[in-house]
């Protein structure tokens, strides 16, 4: 080998080591990655770090129909893909839709997640929910979503825009 050649070689492997060293430091020292200390005055802080897993999320199934055992039988699909169903029921006023699912603060990045889990359903986000996650079944729904369907759909469509009158924190 020519010591033209082995000096280029030398050159481009030091190059490539302050290449990685600058990408390294850079990612280490980037403020998009920590969290937003920057809310605005009377925002609500919402966690988006941690996506609990189904195991770690309690519902409450309400029948927003006419269709005797909806409630139970969507409890039944959830418990199968692993949420935890504390109680079903019939809801207080009936709903047209899929699903609704209500969920507030404390609980943003589990009631985005349990969504995922039915079809067209529709998130009713509460600054004042202090209730469990709550699942109003509607004439439109059919069965529960399955694990890896319900994935896809979260992966396409993630956390989504903070609501309005929050502020997230990684």
């Amino acid at each position: 080998m020519r010591i033209a050649r082995i000096r280029a070689l030398t050159v481009l492997c030091a190059l490539a080591l302050v290449a990685g060293l600058v990408t390294f430091w850079a990612i280490q020292n980037d403020s998009q990655t920590s969290a937003n200390g920057d809310c605005p005055p009377g925002a609500v802080v919402i966690k988006t770090d941690d996506i609990p897993k189904p195991e770690e999320i309690e519902l409450v199934v309400l029948n927003g129909t006419d269709r005797d055992g909806l409630a139970d039988q969507a409890a039944l699909q959830l418990e199968d893909r692993g949420f935890v169903v504390t109680e079903t029921g019939d809801a207080d006023e009936p709903y047209d839709g899929t699903a609704l699912v209500y969920f507030g603060p404390e609980q943003y990045a589990a009631g985005v997640h349990a969504h995922a889990y039915f079809y067209q359903g529709t998130q009713a986000f509460d600054i004042d929910w202090d209730k469990p996650i709550t699942i109003v079944l509607g004439d439109d729904f059919q069965e529960v979503r399955s694990a890896s369907d319900a994935r896809q759909s979260f992966a396409q469509g993630g956390l989504g825009t903070p609501p309005e009158g929050t502020c997230t924190v990684e």
